[in-house]
């Protein structure tokens, strides 16, 4: 009886700690030193999802075994995949994701960018190194901010990779105004599903589903 007890208490002891543990987040990067404002706004602006270089590795096919032409996949998915986190902002909850700021949404500069993405510069053929901070930073010093103030937060995609079944993001805020990096999470999602919008949206989801459940809590700690 007592061994049983003991092992209930360790049991119940592993469970809260993998509780406490940080979900989708991989690395803290770029904590600046005003990486609090981003936590204490009221709103933050939403600049979408920039896949302008993301590393697309293993069949990215339609679920036949098939890769896609990587000029179709940007023109079709790119905006597909923002569209949808748009569109059903009930499901993509970013004010939940974010402890309930409020959030405005300015996808027209990032959506342009993924446009413009080098569909030759896309595939990978095996897991690649993250992009790192330095070219995250020089990614957002390309976006139109005009008539935005205070944070602006972009989700950057790294590595779609159909082997590990895995996808990799940058989840990135800055100061609208000078285009500087306050805070940076390199971040994982599982991606699941029928199809080959809602197979890599998925990972997106359980981005936001963790960054809600303590990933959101974990970062402010981090950024103090």
């Amino acid at each position: 009886m007592k061994k049983l007890i003991l092992m209930l208490i360790v049991l119940s002891s592993l469970t809260l700690m993998a509780g406490a543990e940080k979900r989708c987040t991989v690395n803290v990067l770029g904590v600046n030193a005003k990486a609090g404002n981003v936590f204490s706004a009221e709103s933050l602006t939403f600049f979408g999802i920039d896949y302008s270089r993301v590393r697309l590795i293993g069949d990215h096919g339609h679920g036949f075994g098939k890769d896609m032409d990587t000029a179709k996949i940007r023109d079709k998915y790119f905006q597909a995949f923002n569209s949808v986190v748009v569109n059903e902002r009930k499901k993509y909850d970013l004010s939940k994701a974010t402890g309930g700021k409020f959030i405005e949404y300015k996808l027209d500069s990032v959506l342009k960018i993924n446009a413009k993405a080098d569909p030759n510069n896309l595939r990978a053929l095996t897991k690649s190194k993250p992009l790192g901070l330095p070219v995250v930073a020089s990614m957002v010093k390309k976006y139109d901010t005009k008539g935005t103030k205070g944070i602006g937060f972009v989700i950057i995609a790294d590595q779609m990779n159909k082997f590990d079944k895995l996808a990799h993001y940058y989840v990135t805020f800055f100061d609208v105004n000078t285009k500087i990096v306050l805070f940076s999470a390199y971040v994982k999602g599982k991606p699941g599903g029928f199809g080959y919008r809602n197979f890599w949206l998925r990972s997106v989801y359980n981005v936001m589903k963790d960054m809600a459940k303590g990933d959101w809590e974990y970062w402010k700690k981090e950024a103090k």
